[in-house]
């Protein structure tokens, strides 16, 4: 299983109610045992019940299956087993940038079945980044984006409330579902380079990162970790030249509130006071 794959099961787990409602017109209420009745174990991407007691089968797809629409139906037999009484509702989401050439449907001899199948780049990226969900935000950087800036501006807003260890985790996120949209991650760069971002991205994350493996390749990863490190430099600098002119702090004091070398404090200091 992909690391994009994991991620992105991993976000609507989190069940970001917005776009729960742009694929199903209703709210999600409570996860639902994913694992379906079978000899050997089946587990779907994303079950959920609706506000209505309706049950939500979400599959997601990074590429042009032409055996989606069978995979679809066994599931749908299965969970029928499963939620006799209940209405199914089942929809395909394709994340691949190429064009989405799949069928929604199986007709053969007595069967006439269909499913919901949608691009997730038909979602606007509006929709999305007006919700206060941080899992609503990281998903939108999929849907159609027509403003890089105001997305990224809108997921720094985020990070900046997010304790540490969610910021990392979220950062981790972030960096895998833009390895699926190439484009997306220069411009993401860019803000990096312009330090717009208030970000702590370990080594172990980025070097781990797919579009980071991808650049030895084709000369992407020199200008992605230098964007990073020029980012995080420019961003440490500028907090250390606030606490000193605004709130008068010493280098020892400095470097304990932002928990960073004294030696780069000094160095910050000794640069614009040179």
């Amino acid at each position: 299983m992909g690391k994009v794959d994991i991620t992105l099961r991993d976000v609507v787990q989190e069940i970001p109610q917005r776009f729960i409602k742009i694929l199903t017109g209703k709210s999600g209420v409570r996860l639902l045992d994913t694992s379906l009745p079978e000899v050997k174990d089946r587990r779907v991407d994303l079950l959920v019940e609706l506000e209505d007691k309706s049950i939500f089968h979400l599959e997601i797809q990074t590429t042009n299956d032409p055996n989606m629409p069978i995979r679809v139906l066994e599931y749908f037999v299965l969970l029928l087993f499963k939620y006799s009484d209940r209405e199914i509702l089942q929809t395909v989401l394709y994340i691949g940038e190429k064009p989405l050439k799949m069928k929604n449907f199986v007709k053969k001899q007595n069967i006439d079945f269909s499913f919901n199948l949608k691009d997730i780049k038909e979602i606007k990226c509006e929709e999305l980044i007006k919700s206060e969900d941080p899992m609503d935000k990281i998903l939108a950087v999929l849907c159609d984006v027509r403003n890089p800036d105001k997305l990224f501006d809108e997921i720094g807003r985020i990070l900046i409330d997010l304790p540490e260890t969610k910021r990392k985790d979220y950062m981790k996120k972030l960096l895998n579902l833009l390895s699926y949209r190439p484009k997306l991650m220069i411009q993401f760069e860019k803000t990096l380079k312009e330090a717009k971002m208030p970000l702590t991205i370990d080594e172990e994350t980025l070097k781990k990162n797919p579009l980071y493996k991808k650049g030895k390749k084709e000369g992407f990863e020199e200008g992605l970790e230098k964007g990073l490190e020029k980012g995080l430099i420019e961003a440490k600098k500028e907090a250390v030249i606030n606490l000193y002119k605004e709130l008068k702090l010493p280098p020892e004091k400095i470097s304990k509130v932002l928990k960073i070398p004294l030696s780069s404090v000094k160095k910050f200091l000794k640069e614009i006071k040179d």
